[in-house]
């Protein structure tokens, strides 16, 4: 069995798209029930067009992570990181909230690191990187919720862990480029608060076609 090496799941955003629910300056343990779960984490969700080339060249990058560490496991046994944004939007909904309405028509992936990521944003055409904490404090107004952003993942698949858990492939957040463009969009949840109903990272299905048998590439 091949075993990927650490940078060959690395894939860099070529189009922006919206960033949500954005913890880029402090890490944050997800919560449930009041309780921290897990080690605390930078992480962030991305909205992606259901045709955009990204995303197709991303859920290919998936398919080939999860491949080079299982190569006779079926898909459907697998957890990717991704959740569709009409699934996410309608349980918001079913809870009396409108507040997910942004997601619909989309493909949102979430991705995580223990390591901060390092970010960056566009000013007259020019990228500016932060590459100190003076200089990250005063920008943190460039990565609100709803800002179109560039960003690079690091696609890597892990074991199971726990007797009812499975394995799959996992995004970490390497970098965000803020382009300063882009709605600000309402409402002061974690993404934990609004996706626990839903929990994406977990996700083996198409999120294109509900009910399909694997992620097609």
């Amino acid at each position: 069995m091949s075993e990927a090496a650490k940078t060959d799941g690395i894939f860099n955003l070529t189009v922006p798209v919206v960033m949500t629910f954005p913890q880029l300056f402090d890490a944050k343990a997800f919560t449930k029930n009041g309780k921290a779960q897990g080690e605390p984490k930078y992480s962030a969700n991305f909205e992606f067009p259901i045709a955009s080339e990204d995303l197709k060249a991303i859920k290919a990058l998936m398919g080939k992570m999860a491949r080079s560490k299982w190569p006779d496991k079926p898909l459907t046994e697998l957890c990717f990181p991704l959740a569709n944004g009409d699934k996410l939007a309608d349980a918001r909904k079913e809870k009396g909230k409108d507040d997910g309405e942004h997601m619909r028509g989309k493909v949102v992936i979430s991705a995580r690191s223990k390591y901060e990521p390092r970010l960056a944003y566009l000013d007259g055409g020019k990228i500016v990187d932060l590459d100190n904490v003076t200089a990250k404090a005063a920008a943190k107004n460039k990565f609100y919720p709803g800002v179109e952003v560039l960003a690079q993942f690091n696609l890597v698949p892990y074991d199971a862990v726990g007797q009812n858990s499975r394995g799959g492939v996992t995004a970490y957040l390497n970098m965000v480029l803020s382009t300063g463009k882009g709605a600000r969009l309402s409402g002061g949840q974690t993404a934990s608060e609004a996706f626990k109903g839903y929990v994406g990272s977990v996700s083996a299905e198409n999120p294109e076609a509900p009910g399909s048998e694997e992620i097609p590439f």
